[in-house]
């Protein structure tokens, strides 16, 4: 497990978000990112809970005035099937290895260019469930946790 440290505060406001989002994706299952800002970033909260639910856990660990320190943890295994598909390859067994990963409290996240029904059957059987998202431009990410 990795834990890092990004203090934001110095940096102008417009660039906060995209450095903090790449960092986030970044981050394997159970690895942390300390963020430390000079506000609540309860709107960076709304904005992963909105664009990637369930893949982190938040732990405020200071609560200002003047620095707000979360501990943000990655919750989720992502396999995103889209660059495998357009090659001409098949993600299901690479898909498949992530789900044997998924260990307690984590999800696994596929993100594909079509609702992957059959894998939702799939992993269903194997004890999942699952919340599937059309994404804007028609891509789907799903969502699946064990039962």
């Amino acid at each position: 497990m990795t834990n890092d440290t990004l203090d934001v505060r110095p940096l102008p406001p417009p660039e906060r978000h995209a450095l903090i989002f790449t960092r986030l994706d970044a981050l394997d299952p159970g690895d942390t990112l300390r963020l430390v800002n000079d506000h609540d970033p309860k709107p960076l909260r709304y904005q992963l809970e909105a664009e990637r639910p369930n893949h982190f856990t938040w732990d405020y660990v200071a609560e200002g005035p003047e620095e707000w320190s979360v501990d943000i943890t990655s919750r989720a295994r992502i396999v995103d099937a889209r660059p495998i598909i357009a090659e001409g390859g098949e993600p299901f067994d690479t898909i498949m290895n992530a789900a044997d990963a998924v260990g307690d409290g984590e999800v696994l996240v596929v993100y594909a260019p079509f609702e992957p029904v059959p894998l939702e059957g799939v992993l269903g059987e194997q004890g999942f469930t699952y919340v599937a998202d059309e994404l804007e431009g028609g891509d789907w990410r799903v969502t699946f946790s064990r039962a």
